[in-house]
């Protein structure tokens, strides 16, 4: 768990929320097919448009902007745990 950093959202309830979204956006998808490792593009073949739209409701959802995961800083991985670390990575530093 991820320790108390002002009114930043814990690490499971981000990873909670963006797999929502995910399900939600891709519409396809049950949740019983997803982890916190789990790599949308890879383990689900989900690229271009579908990936796009999930990526800009996420960042509408948390207020932030975010490059493509292949421009990400190492150490974040493009699964959910990992976009979650991204996250709360960006939100730290708008505080």
């Amino acid at each position: 768990m991820e320790e108390d950093k002002g009114d930043l959202p814990q690490k499971d309830q981000v990873i909670e929320t963006i797999i929502d979204i995910f399900i939600r956006v891709i519409g396809f998808i049950k949740r019983e097919e997803i982890s916190r490792t789990t790599n949308p593009a890879k383990d689900f073949y989900i690229y271009t448009d579908d990936l796009s739209l999930y990526i800009a409701e996420v960042e509408r959802h948390f207020g932030i902007k975010t490059p493509p995961c292949e421009d990400w800083p190492s150490g974040f991985e493009p699964t959910f745990e990992g976009a979650a670390d991204y996250i709360l990575f960006h939100l730290s530093k708008k505080q």
